[in-house]
């Protein structure tokens, strides 16, 4: 399984699904049809539109009366601070995403770990 490589030509929901519930991930899909792995957060599993990446995705809600100044502020300080993921702020949200690219192929292993 390490050494299999996933690309666009052959990634579907169910294989990333498959993948994660062999490293003894908790899966699910919620009722969007979602794919989700829980773990200390539930973390979000998506397929690019062009399948040229997986995105990974934690959603934090803000707490009520929080000014979207202030969420856009955090996230774009999130943004400067970590380059390797990017912060989206709405006005009850934060979302954190992670892409990993797959064009060209990417290992089982580096999604997973």
């Amino acid at each position: 399984m390490p050494d299999e490589i996933i690309n666009p030509a052959n990634v579907t929901r169910d294989m990333l699904m498959g993948y994660f519930e062999k490293a003894y991930f908790e899966t699910a899909l919620d009722d969007k049809g979602s794919l989700f792995i829980q773990d200390k957060f539930r973390v979000y599993i998506d397929i690019g539109k062009k399948k040229s990446n997986i995105a990974y995705g934690v959603y934090f809600n803000l707490k009520e009366g929080t000014l979207l100044s202030d969420a856009v502020e955090y996230a774009n300080t999130i943004n400067k601070e970590l380059i390797q993921v990017k912060a989206i702020a709405s006005e009850k949200v934060i979302t954190i995403e992670y892409d990993v690219w797959i064009e060209g192929g990417a290992s089982v292993k580096n999604l997973i770990a």
